[in-house]
């Protein structure tokens, strides 16, 4: 595994333009820059944290997704203490920080640090990309993207301009399922703007990314054996919802069979 140091770590995080007090929407493959000299893996989220509180001071905010896709499976979510899945450990330990707070949608959550952290996460609406939905206060507070190892294509910000277009290709799902939130516990349904097939469809951003690097909303600095990608939110769905606009399959892989209906119990 390459390796690179903690300068050049500092190095690549200054190099994003990240502005200090901003509010930061992190995504990670934490280990595909490599690993930080003289760091133990198990440490490279805490020297992450540092070096992104470093550059953004005691008034930004972190933010993470946390999401639990096994709630419509059956699994119940603790708003505490049920991890996210997929997402990586930086999101987990940004989750676990004592002055952490997450936001109560049992499918797709988010995790925050820092001043606007009980703004962001007491926002409860069926969908998470709906509007006053914890996304929609992301682009209200201009925060920024930022891809640590991975590209832009990893934000799930995409599914909040599908649902404001209204693309052919997904149809609302409610899943049901038991909620934990400290002592109450409850039966509730969260609204997903899921494939019409059934299935998540494959999506190609390549036009995405070429929109946000025609107008310089995209930046990269390099990393060890990979970058930090970087735009803010508004920008990406300013960008995607005219993308969408134009061609609602204009971010499909392939074209769908079957146009979004009406939302089912599941």
């Amino acid at each position: 595994m390459q390796t690179y140091s903690r300068q050049d770590l500092d190095t690549a995080l200054a190099a994003t333009g990240l502005p200090e007090g901003a509010l930061v929407f992190v995504h990670t493959a934490l280990y595909a820059p490599g690993r930080v000299a003289d760091t133990p893996l198990a440490e490279i989220s805490s020297r992450l944290y540092a070096g992104l509180r470093k550059i953004l001071g005691p008034r930004g905010t972190l933010a993470v997704p946390t999401f639990h896709p096994g709630f419509c499976q059956g699994e119940p979510f603790d708003r505490v203490h049920t991890p996210a899945t997929g997402m990586g450990s930086f999101a987990e330990y940004i989750r676990l920080l004592p002055n952490a707070h997450r936001s109560p949608h049992g499918v797709y959550s988010i995790a925050a640090e820092g001043p606007l952290a009980k703004e962001l996460t007491r926002r409860d609406t069926p969908s998470a990309f709906g509007q006053d939905g914890p996304f929609d206060g992301l682009i209200e507070y201009d925060a920024h993207l930022l891809m640590f190892g991975c590209t832009v294509e990893a934000t799930p910000f995409i599914r909040w301009a599908e649902e404001r277009v209204g693309v052919p290709y997904r149809r609302w799902l409610i899943c049901r399922g038991r909620t934990v939130d400290g002592d109450t516990s409850a039966m509730r349904s969260f609204h997903l703007y899921a494939g019409a097939d059934g299935r998540e469809p494959a999506l190609c951003l390549a036009p995405l990314r070429t929109a946000l690097d025609r107008t310089g909303e995209l930046s990269r600095s390099p990393l060890g054996s990979s970058s930090i990608e970087r735009c803010r939110a508004r920008d990406f769905a300013v960008a995607a919802v005219e993308l969408l606009q134009q061609d609602p399959t204009a971010l499909l892989a392939r074209r769908p069979t079957d146009n979004a209906r009406r939302p089912e119990q599941r």
